[in-house]
């Protein structure tokens, strides 16, 4: 187990430079958004689906769009009563593997009708075939199986769908190898916090949540911790009830309800870890924000899977 705890963490490493050709990838006359764009526009509404970390960075854009007043939602592409093709309508299908069965179903479903847009690492995959458009994720093969460098390209490729450009990111490289290159001063502590814990709650704005629920989702499969996702506001409505002592929250700050669960948690007996680093300005870019902050969780999860890989030998 302790190669692929390895192997994740060789995966986050290397988030910087996959990040990086990515966007190289995407700047200039040969960018696999030239030709796209005006048939994405003349669409009047945008549905988002896929399941997992895919559906997760969907949630980022989907969030993004409507605030800036499109009609925008995202789906899970396992659903029963899917969004209905239509021409005015635009699905973007979402598949790292580009092997995903439903999501490759959603488009196919659509394809004639709607303006198909396929999201995948693997530009030669059936989720491609299915599409009229392939956006690749250029991310390369993760080592561990696990979505990391993957998510962060999903958010990117997303975020230059919602208009921002190779060059407004490019400053999340930077930003991504200094929150690597810091952990040192923070994750000893944080992982001290979160190891062994009856639960933990991520918790973020709801325009966030895509980044808390792919932390949530690192924490539960790499290191089998019992991690959930909540909107910060909405926990005070729904996920109180279990917080006891010993309970753990991993904080990405911005709701306007912060302080109100910072003070619930510690009167209960639990405590509340804020994500370092995060900036919960609100001009902040939603899009770099989640680029930037997800590497957080990926190396929690990475030093507590190490821990347990360690107490089993």
């Amino acid at each position: 187990m302790t190669d692929r705890v390895d192997q994740l963490v060789a995966d986050i490493l290397d988030g910087p430079a996959a990040l990086q050709r990515l966007l190289a990838a995407y700047d200039g006359p040969g960018s696999p958004l030239v030709g796209l764009m005006p048939a994405l526009q003349s669409r009047a509404r945008i549905a988002f689906t896929g399941l997992g970390s895919s559906r997760y960075a969907a949630m980022i854009a989907a969030s993004d769009l409507r605030a800036a007043g499109a009609s925008a939602w995202v789906e899970y592409a396992s659903t029963g009563a899917p969004t209905a093709p239509a021409p005015d309508l635009a699905l973007v299908a979402i598949s790292a593997s580009g092997r995903t069965a439903e999501v490759i179903a959603s488009a196919r479903r659509h394809r004639g009708t709607s303006l198909v847009v396929g999201v995948t690492n693997d530009p030669d995959s059936e989720l491609a075939s299915a599409a009229d458009h392939v956006l690749p994720l250029n991310a390369g093969a993760e080592a561990a199986g696990i979505a990391t460098r993957t998510f962060r390209a999903s958010v990117a490729v997303l975020a230059m769908l919602a208009a921002r450009t190779p060059p407004s990111l490019a400053g999340t490289v930077s930003d991504l190898s200094t929150a690597i290159e810091g952990r040192d001063d923070w994750l000893p502590d944080i992982s001290e916090a979160l190891d062994g814990a009856s639960a933990i709650d991520v918790l973020a704005d709801a325009a966030m949540l895509g980044l808390a629920e792919q932390a949530a989702l690192m924490l539960r499969e790499a290191p089998r911790l019992p991690a959930t996702a909540h909107d910060t506001g909405d926990w005070l409505h729904t996920a109180v009830y279990l917080a006891l002592p010993g309970h753990r929250a991993l904080l990405f700050p911005g709701a306007a309800s912060d302080t109100e669960v910072i003070a619930t948690i510690e009167r209960r007996g639990g405590a509340v870890i804020r994500v370092p680093g995060a900036d919960a300005a609100p001009e902040r870019d939603p899009f770099r924000r989640a680029i930037v902050e997800s590497v957080v969780g990926e190396l929690i999860a990475a030093e507590l899977w190490r821990r347990t890989s360690a107490e089993g030998t």
